[in-house]
């Protein structure tokens, strides 16, 4: 299970995006001789950008994407999930700095009981 926390008034989504497409030190840009009308490989990893896009959409449609609005939260908003896709994508956002960038906290739990 994990818990989505929002920790301001509201999301800063351009500070989101603004890490989100930096790439990380030391990281080649891989892309740079695809085809863009050839068909995506199945191996390869999402961008960033799509997780804050899926994000971004997932703060204004909750069931739709996986999340449950938590309504008893002394936070701003908050979020949780166990579904396995919400939670990757949200874990990859996090890895990246990008959820903290856009005023998120994400707290994780192997159990039954959500990590503070």
């Amino acid at each position: 299970m994990a818990m989505l926390e929002l920790v301001g008034p509201k999301p800063d989504w351009y500070t989101a995006l603004g890490v989100a497409l930096t790439r990380p030190p030391g990281t080649p840009e891989r892309r740079t001789n695809d085809d863009p009308f050839a068909p995506v490989p199945p191996d390869r990893p999402r961008r960033i950008s799509d997780d804050l896009a899926w994000l971004r959409q997932a703060v204004d449609e909750p069931t739709r994407f996986g999340l449950e609005a938590v309504a008893d939260s002394a936070a701003v908003a908050a979020w949780r999930s166990e579904d396995d896709e919400p939670i990757m994508r949200l874990c990859r956002l996090r890895d990246r700095g990008v959820l903290d960038a856009a005023g998120f906290l994400l707290h994780e739990s192997s159990g039954g009981e959500v990590a503070a």
